[in-house]
């Protein structure tokens, strides 16, 4: 099931947030470091599995698996029984854990904002095109201050013009129809 891309990138905003949260729990040597960061990749794995991205998802799992077996006394690497150092050897592989969670966020991120921000620099060339045209005026961009306007307006011209709808169908491809309107809103309110 497609989600709304602005949706999903707050989404990423918001685990990275809590990364960094744990993070810093990572730095001070918090006797905490290890709720958090437990209570973290249960709500990422929990993010992974609703949104049905099983890569990811295993990605979380492996992390948490490394940990549990570090925590019953195993190296995860040299499948060793590990009498001394345990802890230090928790916090390695929390920080290994924290660097590849981080790559992957950042990634799946800046995936989604590429995706943002294509649509809307196509979206600003034709706006710009039908303002030039005469199809759009400042009256006109005024009166579309609201998404169901926006809305409107937008179903509006897709029949009207197959360049509009077959751009609209290019968009279609990577966006909910709901991720159009608020980025013509957002340039729309540049315009005005």
């Amino acid at each position: 099931m497609q989600e709304l891309i602005h949706h999903s990138t707050q989404t990423l905003e918001f685990h990275l947030d809590k990364l960094n949260e744990v993070q810093e729990f990572y730095l001070s040597k918090s006797f905490d470091f290890d709720a958090h960061f437990d209570a973290f990749l249960h709500h990422l794995l929990d993010y992974f599995k609703a949104k049905g991205n099983t890569t990811y998802e295993s990605e979380v799992l492996k992390i948490m698996s490394m940990i549990s077996t570090v925590k019953r006394g195993f190296n995860p690497v040299k499948m060793e029984k590990v009498n001394v150092g345990k802890r230090d050897l928790i916090y390695g592989f929390s920080f290994n854990g924290i660097e590849s969670i981080h790559g992957f966020l950042t990634d799946l991120l800046s995936k989604e904002q590429r995706k943002l921000d294509e649509s809307e620099e196509l979206l600003s060339g034709l706006m710009i095109s039908m303002y030039q045209n005469g199809i759009l005026d400042d009256a006109k961009i005024k009166d579309l201050n609201s998404i169901a306007k926006i809305e409107l307006f937008w179903n509006h011209l897709l029949p009207q013009n197959t360049t509009i709808s077959g751009i609209n169908k290019k968009l279609r491809l990577t966006l909910l129809s709901e991720d159009i309107y608020l980025i013509l809103e957002k340039i729309l309110a540049k315009l005005s």
